[in-house]
């Protein structure tokens, strides 16, 4: 017959046979023979094999079973993972913002002489810079127009517009704007100007019309001089960034602003200082916006504003 042809086939058979048998008897017995347990030795590889397949595919259909405890498990994990980014996000958040205010603390601690109103930027004008943005106060917190907006590092800019709740800032920086200066080291006093327009990429500042032979070096601080009524006199404008000469106009000297107009969040509205109220122009003095502020406030009979209206110095 054909089943007997195959030795191979038969030889299983038996194997399998004799194995099922062993185990039986060793089940009910709790005993094996010497002659079985050299059996036994001698089917171990084949017993193990079969161990091995059967283990193999109860562990499959386990995971099929436990896949979905898995990505459950999965999904907890990576919804904390999310949690504790967005903890630490809002911690480094807080912990900038606090060095911030403990900055604007510091100098109104120092400047007793000033009265303060510390404000929020609740917008900007588009672009790079802060040349025009907005302050959470308004008329309803005594802000005036004129008013002088300071940080810790320095001059940012004046009051432009005021409304009940909210004020609109013009920077130094904008290119309409123009104040009198002074050089702290020489003395020496000139117009500052802003150079910012909506595509610009530089937030210097200029001097222009200086005379040839003004003393002029890279790192000298450029403060406010008190002559145009507006920016009382002694806040720090910028540093000389660099300086040339031509024969039609002078010396033109750009300057470093002392303040990243470029990361603006918390600012303080200057609204008096050594006890008298700032943002307040003399009549000769309200051209201020034009580009001709300073102009106004050169050294001249008709043009110098009235001691009465001139911010003490600091």
């Amino acid at each position: 017959m054909g089943i007997f042809r195959n030795k191979p086939l038969i030889i299983t058979v038996i194997i399998i046979i004799v194995l099922v048998v062993l185990l039986v008897a060793s089940s009910s017995n709790g005993t094996i023979s010497q002659s079985a347990g050299q059996a036994g030795g001698i089917f171990s590889p084949v017993q193990e094999f079969f161990y091995q397949v059967s283990s193999g595919i109860g562990g499959f259909f386990d995971g099929l079973i436990n896949k979905d405890d898995q990505e459950q498990k999965n999904e907890e994990l990576q919804s904390e993972l999310e949690v504790f980014k967005s903890k630490s996000r809002e911690y480094e958040e807080l912990k900038k913002e606090n060095e911030r205010l403990s900055e604007l603390l510091e100098y109104k601690q120092n400047n007793t002489n000033q009265e303060l109103m510390l404000a929020r930027i609740t917008g900007k004008n588009p672009g790079n810079w802060f040349d025009v943005f907005t302050i959470n106060l308004g008329r309803a917190d005594g802000v005036k127009e004129n008013m002088p907006v300071i940080t810790a590092d320095g001059l940012v800019g004046r009051i432009e517009e005021v409304n009940l709740n909210s004020s609109k800032v013009m920077a130094i920086i904008d290119a309409r704007s123009s104040l009198s200066s002074i050089m702290e080291r020489t003395r020496e006093q000139a117009i500052v100007k802003g150079a910012i327009s909506s595509n610009s990429l530089d937030d210097s500042l200029y001097i222009t019309f200086l005379p040839l032979d003004a003393d002029i070096m890279d790192g000298d601080k450029i403060i406010t001089s008190g002559l145009d009524g507006v920016y009382p006199k002694g806040f720090l404008i910028g540093e000389v960034a660099s300086s040339s000469d031509t024969e039609a106009e002078g010396k033109n000297v750009r300057i470093e602003p002392a303040v990243d107009f470029r990361r603006l969040e918390e600012v303080f509205v200057v609204t008096s200082m050594d006890g008298e109220e700032t943002g307040t122009v003399s009549a000769a003095n309200e051209v201020i916006g034009s580009t001709t502020v300073g102009e106004a406030a050169q050294p001249s009979p008709s043009s110098q504003p009235s001691d009465s209206a001139q911010p003490q110095g600091q």
